[in-house]
Formats: structure tokens, sequence, C-alpha cells
């Protein structure tokens, strides 16, 4: 009960300060009117719209890029944080690159992909890669590392191999920052992978952007940035979720 009531202010400040953000919102579009800002009843009737209209199906082809983007990002970012973390000749020879990725400007890279690849899934599954991959594999690196030294000294005495310490040791004790990792490798995923349909603009969300922007419809556009973030702090909030389960298991 005690944690809960912790939590209660947090939750509380976050939806007054969500109702205050709508609230200046609306006040700023009814007052000043700029060209830029539609009014918040607009936009939310757009929402209904796309709900109950059928256009929001377009998100099951944004959802299998997404789901085919980050099984790639995992199985890199794992393979990346394994080595890593298992010796400092790996950790040593892939480090600068992980961390130099990091630091590119990713959505330049997709004018790249489509050269190379087209307009087609493989260059939003790349682009979708391509954001996600460096983060997690640092993330997931650092929990790795962070297994109880003794603990792994001991499995080793025992006969361990690198494997089974993995297994038994490291995975268990880095349970709650693995989650962590998918956490952000999730976020970063869809960031890819609606900037990759936005800047290809024929499938999926991006194409409900390019339309709304091309027809000057300001009301449906927001209304579909709310959707991407609506959608976004759900998956958010669930993985949260997940990782604080995780993270009183482990303690």
């Amino acid at each position: 009960m005690k944690a809960r009531s912790r939590r209660f202010p947090g939750i509380r400040a976050d939806v007054a300060s969500g109702v205050a953000v709508l609230a200046a919102w609306q006040i700023v579009a009814v007052t000043v009117r700029p060209q830029w800002l539609p009014e918040l009843p607009a936009v939310l009737t757009q929402v209904w719209a796309l709900v109950t209209s059928g256009a929001l199906s377009v998100l099951g082809t944004t959802a299998v890029t997404l789901l085919l983007g980050l099984l790639v990002t995992f199985v890199l970012a794992g393979a990346a944080a394994g080595l890593m973390a298992a010796g400092d000749v790996a950790e040593r020879s892939l480090m600068p690159y992980v961390t130099g990725f990091l630091s590119v400007p990713h959505i330049a890279l997709v004018p790249l992909f489509t050269f190379l690849w087209g307009n087609g899934e493989l260059t939003r599954v790349v682009t979708t890669v391509a954001f996600a991959v460096s983060p997690v594999a640092l993330t997931w690196t650092s929990a790795l590392k962070q297994s109880p030294r003794e603990l792994v000294e001991m499995a080793a005495s025992f006969g361990a191999g690198p494997s089974a310490v993995a297994r038994h040791v490291r995975l268990p004790a880095a349970a709650a920052p693995l989650v962590a990792g998918v956490r952000i490798g999730v976020v970063q995923g869809i960031k890819g992978t609606v900037s990759a349909e936005i800047l290809i603009g024929i499938v999926g969300v991006g194409k409900l952007v390019t339309t709304a922007s091309q027809t000057f419809d300001i009301a449906r556009l927001y209304a579909i940035v709310l959707v991407i973030i609506a959608l976004s702090i759900v998956f958010y909030l669930l993985l949260n979720f997940v990782e604080d389960r995780m993270t009183r298991w482990t303690s």
C-alpha cells in the first residue's frame, strides 16, 4: 500500500500537467489563432474519425515493420552485448563501432537505404534497426556486466562454462536492466519505423501523415501525431511496469 501511495502523487502530477498543456493549447488556439495550431475539439474529432472510419487499419503495416525490426534489433544487440560483456578484447573491438553508430543522425540514412533497397519493407526494417540497435546493445552490455562478481566466480569454480554462467547467473541478475533495454528499443524502434514511413510516404502511418500534409488538413495531422504519441506511451508504460516487477523479483 505504501508503494502505491508513493506513486499516486507522481500520477496526479502527470495528469495535472497533461490537463494544463491541453488547456493552454486550447486557449492559444482560440485567442491567438495561429494557423499551425488547430483547436483541440477539432483535433479530437479527427481522432474519433480515424478510429471509426478504419483509417487506423494501416497501423497493421506499421506494426509488422516494427516487430520485424525489433526482432532483428534484439538478435544483433543481444549478440553484441553478450560478446562485449564476456571479454575485454571483444568489448574493445566492438564498443567504438556501437558508440560511433549511436552518434549518427539515423534519419539521414533513410535516403541511402532507399537508394540501396528501394521503397519496400526492407528499407523500413533496416531503418528501425538503425534507430534501435546501438542503445539496446549498450544498455544490455551494461546490464550483463553488472552481474555479482562473486556469483560468477563461484559458478566458474564449480565448472560452469561461459554459456552456463550467462544462463544461470548473468541473465537472472540483469533481468530488470534487460527489460529496460527492451523498453528503449521499442521507443527507438517506433521512431525509426514512423520516420521511415513518413519519408517514404507510401505505406502505414507515413501514408496518413503524407496525405494530411499534402491536403493541408492540420487537425487531422495533429490527430495522427496524438495517436502515435498515445500508442508509444502505452507501450512505454507497459514495459516500465514489467521492468518494475522484474526489479522487485530480482531484489
